[in-house]
C-alpha cells in the first residue's frame, strides 16, 4: 500500500472523527499514523518521493481548516512538523510545513508545542475524552521535543517543576520517562521520588480525570487499603510517642502542652493492648469448645449413637 492511501485513511479517520464520533477507530487510526510515519525516514533519499507526498500533503490539508477539530490541529500540526524534521533534507519538500507553520500564533516548533498543542490537549473535553488519543499524541509531542529540542533537565528542582502550568508538568513527567526511563520512582534522587513522597501527584490526580489517566498509567499513584492505613496511623503514632519518650525534658513538654492529644494517645493504646489480650483468649475459648463438641460427636458415632 503506498504512503498516499494511508494519508487518505488518515484524513478519513480525522474526518469521522468530526462528524460521526461513534464509528470513529482509535487503534486503526493509530496504526495509520505510524504506517506514514514509518517511511519519512526513507524519504531522506527519496527525494522526489518526498516532494509528491509533500505536495499531497499540502492538498489534503487545504481542503478544510485546520483548527476545525482539536484531533485535526494536533494529528497535522505533530505529524508535518516531523516530516519536515524527519524527511526534507533540502529545502524541497516542506512546503506543508511550512503552510501549517503560518497558521501558527508561534512559529518556533517547540515553543508552539509547549504554548499552544499542550495546553489544547489538556483543555476540558479534549479529543472527545479519549485518553488513548490523548496519551498518544502527547508522548508523540514529548518525544518530538527530546529529539529535535531541548534536553530533559535529569536534575530539575521540585520548586521548578511547582511553577510549571499543569500541562506542561505532564509534558515534562512524559518527557523524563521518554529519556531517563520509566523506573524513576525506584530512584530516591529523582523528582518524580520526591514528587510523590509529598504526594503531589495525588493533589494533581484530583484537578481532572485526564490527570488520573496518566499518573494512573505511568504507576505514580500510591495504592493503599484499609491496613495499610492502619498501619500508617500506628506507625506515625508510635513514631511521635518515641520520640516524646526520647529524652525527660521534651515529655515534660508535651505533656504539659499537649495533654488532650497524649490522653487520646494513650487511650487508644490502652483499648488494643486490651483487644491483643482480650481476642486471642476469646479465640481459644471458642476453639476449645469447638473441640469438645466434635469430640462429643464422635464418640457417639462410634458409640452408634446417631441422637
Amino acid at each position: 500500500m503506498e504512503i498516499k492511501t494511508y494519508i487518505e485513511d488518515l484524513f478519513k479517520y480525522i474526518d469521522a472523527f468530526e462528524k460521526r464520533p461513534s464509528q470513529f477507530e482509535t487503534e486503526a487510526f493509530l496504526q495509520t499514523y505510524n504506517g506514514i510515519y514509518a517511511v519519512f525516514q526513507a524519504m531522506r533519499e527519496q527525494r522526489d518521493k518526498a516532494i509528491e507526498v509533500d505536495q499531497y500533503f499540502l492538498d489534503r490539508i487545504k481542503q478544510l481548516t485546520l483548527t476545525l477539530s482539536d484531533l485535526r490541529e494536533l494529528v497535522i500540526q505533530v505529524m508535518i512538523t516531523y516530516f519536515e524534521s524527519e524527511a526534507d533534507t533540502d529545502g524541497q519538500s516542506n512546503k506543508s510545513y511550512l503552510y501549517c507553520r503560518g497558521l501558527r500564533g508561534v512559529r518556533q516548533d517547540v515553543p508552539f508545542f509547549e504554548t499552544h498543542l499542550v495546553p489544547l490537549l489538556f483543555k476540558e473535553g479534549s479529543l472527545g475524552n479519549n485518553y488513548r488519543l490523548s496519551s498518544f499524541l502527547l508522548n508523540e509531542i514529548a518525544r518530538y521535543i527530546n529529539k529535535f529540542g531541548k534536553r530533559v533537565q535529569a536534575n530539575l528542582s521540585p520548586e521548578d517543576f511547582s511553577a510549571m502550568p499543569d500541562s506542561m508538568k505532564f509534558l515534562e513527567l512524559a518527557r523524563r520517562r521518554l529519556g531517563l526511563g520509566n523506573d524513576l520512582l525506584k530512584d530516591r534522587t529523582s523528582l518524580e521520588f520526591h514528587l510523590q513522597r509529598i504526594n503531589a501527584f495525588k493533589k494533581l490526580e484530583q484537578k481532572s480525570k485526564l490527570h488520573g489517566h496518566f499518573l494512573s498509567e505511568w504507576q505514580y499513584l500510591r495504592k493503599t487499603n484499609f491496613w495499610s492505613k492502619v498501619k500508617g496511623f500506628f506507625g506515625e503514632l508510635f513514631a511521635k510517642l518515641r520520640g516524646a519518650f526520647s529524652s525527660g525534658r521534651y515529655l515534660r513538654l508535651v505533656l504539659t502542652q499537649r495533654n488532650p492529644a497524649y490522653l487520646f494517645y494513650v487511650m487508644v493504646i490502652i483499648i488494643f493492648i486490651f483487644l491483643a489480650i482480650y481476642i486471642p483468649i476469646s479465640w481459644n475459648k471458642y476453639t476449645d469448645r469447638k473441640l469438645n463438641e466434635f469430640r462429643t460427636h464422635s464418640n457417639k458415632v462410634q458409640s452408634g449413637d446417631f441422637r
